[in-house]
């Protein structure tokens, strides 16, 4: 009976010690704040605060690392990846350069021509072009083929393609890109959905995007991670124009299947 008795005062000690340093803690605990109903915004003002910002600058450039998927008619993934740099300067100057698992491209536009240049192979192409930066871009993508990945967002209202394609976007949460967190947007669509984190910071810049083609077999995805905006860059005029290398081959587009 002694032992039983101690053991119950000691534990008698313990929870009223314990209820002691909780009291404690609560009472030293910081209050929750929830933020000022001022400073929300709409999932669509976060989108067209980024659209916004990229529309209205004039020259600037960007580095995008790729992964996108290949369905095997097994049913199985396989993940290629790819880096790109843009160059744009607004309204008539555009330079792509990719290297990637499948291919290894450059893509000029001056103004007045385009050219495609594949190092590897050492061939180039070059014909006439549109002379505005919106009609070159879709100019070859209808008449030969040429999608530049991320073309949306070196033409002159970003948002377009956006407002055309998806529904209203649906906020997922604050969530983390290498590290940083940023606000993570759902879009759906009919042939595919997309998925975009925009910095919390100043100014709101495009994180990360990945688009899901749902109605294609195996609902392959394309995700892309921004980085090293540069709004302010230095470029010269001659990283638009391309001069073919002395022993280059040149050659014709053939037209898209």
């Amino acid at each position: 009976m002694k032992s039983i008795r101690a053991f119950l005062l000691l534990l008698t000690c313990f929870v009223t010690s314990f209820m002691a340093v909780t009291t404690t803690l609560a009472q030293n605990s910081p209050t929750p704040i929830s933020p000022p109903s001022a400073g929300l915004k709409t999932t669509t003002e976060l989108l067209n605060q980024f659209c916004n910002f990229l529309k209205a600058q004039q020259s600037f450039t960007f580095e995008i690392d790729v992964t996108y998927d290949n369905v095997l008619e097994s049913g199985a993934k396989v993940q290629y990846s790819g880096y790109q740099k843009v160059w744009v300067q607004k309204p008539d100057r555009l330079r792509s350069d990719y290297i990637g698992d499948e291919r290894q491209t450059r893509f000029y536009y001056d103004g007045k021509t385009f050219s495609l240049f594949t190092p590897p192979l050492n061939v180039y192409a070059t014909r006439n072009a549109p002379s505005s930066l919106d009609q070159a871009v879709r100019y070859v993508d209808e008449n030969y083929g040429l999608t530049i990945p991320m073309s949306n967002l070196v033409i002159s209202d970003p948002c377009s393609a956006i407002e055309s394609e998806f529904q209203k976007p649906l906020f997922i949460g604050n969530d983390l890109v290498n590290r940083v967190e940023g606000y993570h947007l759902l879009l759906i669509g009919q042939e595919r959905d997309a998925q975009v984190w925009i910095s919390k910071d100043e100014p709101p810049l495009l994180l990360k995007a990945i688009i899901t083609y749902k109605n294609l077999p195996g609902s392959p995805q394309y995700t892309a991670l921004f980085s090293n905006w540069n709004f302010k860059p230095l470029i010269p005029e001659n990283t638009f124009i391309f001069v073919p290398p002395k022993d280059a081959s040149k050659i014709e587009f053939l037209p898209p299947d």
